[in-house]
């Protein structure tokens, strides 16, 4: 039952996770390499999951271990996308300069985006804070990079003299940006393209993509409905996932039902169980004749029990020259004689095998002299 549950739990979440990655029918469907992350349509095509076709040439992108949305610029520099927006043509990228040896030039030669201008940033380490910059500096703080003893700044290298740094910083790397107006360096880059123009179609809610193989697109599909594309796909994914998770919620509530009824139902039977098996009848232990009838013996300097170790089961103590030891007949097991007489009056059975003892000779190993009665023998 349990098992069964489990597999169509596991199955309805590969279902939802195909229709939102787009592993449909249709192979151009809009994917993503992660649920948090941007989604990836036309003009955009998810590499190595979708054919060339599904995109524009240059707008290649791919996901790596972190399920994270990478660009590759021609230099094979990756970048990490954090957001597309198709109605206004414009990515957005994060520089990931807060690992020192990340921080190098961006170059967009060979790309199809475009920007405003391209700065220059110089990165300085230094050991005081910022507020030893002069206020037209207005350096750029990077925590990340940064620690207890020491802070790094970027500063825009074109608008400031190399008399403004501080003699106490340190200068670290000086590398061109392209930046739009506005853009923190810190956070994410800004970038636009003007070909393919989608906009209408994305305006529109119908579908961008190629008309022919010579480049140029059309917009497919109607837009009678009036709802945008990117809308759509919101509402998909807005009444998809708590809907999948209302499914789950119930599995789980009905597979705990189920379980706690199997409980109970294997307790009721555990219970009638020992409700209906004969319980033994209690025991009681020996009288004194009977104890005093089971052989004794004097252990000896150099004698070694046979059978048993050099520990008495009951007081878990090792065995000495000169204690007595007795033996109950049947299974010869060995005791201190005091240890297995008080036993034996409370219970009618070996404390080692629980078998009842009934009297009979033995033989007594490593003696001298051995007793079928309560005689002691004496070993040397």
């Amino acid at each position: 039952m349990e098992t069964q549950q489990s597999l169509l739990l596991i199955f309805l979440v590969f279902l939802f996770v195909e229709s939102i990655y787009g592993s449909g029918h249709d192979e151009c469907s809009p994917t993503f390499c992660s649920l948090t992350g941007p989604q990836i349509r036309f003009p955009f095509r998810l590499r190595g999951r979708q054919p060339s076709h599904c995109g524009f040439p240059g707008f290649d992108l791919s996901c790596n271990k972190k399920n994270q949305t990478l660009f590759t610029l021609p230099s094979n520099h990756s970048l990490v996308v954090n957001h597309i927006s198709y109605a206004s043509q414009v990515i957005s990228i994060d520089p990931d300069f807060c690992r020192i040896e990340r921080i190098r030039d961006i170059t967009l030669a060979g790309t199809p985006f475009d920007f405003s201008i391209e700065d220059r940033y110089t990165f300085v380490n230094c050991s005081s804070q910022v507020s030893e910059f002069s206020f037209q500096t207005m350096p750029l703080w990077f925590p990340c990079l940064g620690s207890v003893n020491h802070s790094v700044f970027a500063v825009r290298t074109d608008w400031i003299p190399i008399g403004d740094i501080p003699e106490s910083c340190e200068n670290i790397k000086t590398v061109s940006v392209p930046v739009r107006r506005f853009d923190d360096i810190r956070r994410q880059l800004t970038l636009m393209w003007f070909r393919p123009y989608c906009r209408p179609c994305e305006l529109d809610g119908t579908t961008c993509g190629l008309k022919n193989d010579d480049g140029e697109t059309a917009c497919f599909g109607s837009s009678s409905d009036g709802i945008p594309r990117g809308t759509k796909y919101g509402l998909s994914i807005g009444i998809g996932v708590p809907a999948l998770v209302c499914i789950i919620g119930i599995i789980c509530y009905i597979s705990g039902r189920a379980r706690n009824y199997n409980h109970r139902q294997r307790q009721s039977i555990d219970l009638f169980s020992i409700a209906i098996t004969p319980q033994p009848p209690t025991t009681t232990g020996l009288d004194g004749p009977t104890i005093a009838s089971y052989p004794k013996t004097v252990l000896g300097e150099s004698c070694r029990l046979a059978k048993d170790d050099g520990t008495c089961p009951i007081c878990l103590s090792d065995y000495k020259p000169k204690e007595e030891v007795r033996t109950i007949p049947e299974c010869n097991h060995y005791f201190h004689a005091e240890c297995i007489d008080e036993w034996l009056k409370l219970n009618a059975t070996c404390p080692i095998c629980r078998n009842s003892p009934e009297t009979s000779s033995l033989v007594t190993p490593c003696s001298s002299m051995s007793s079928n009665s309560s005689n002691t023998t004496t070993q040397s």
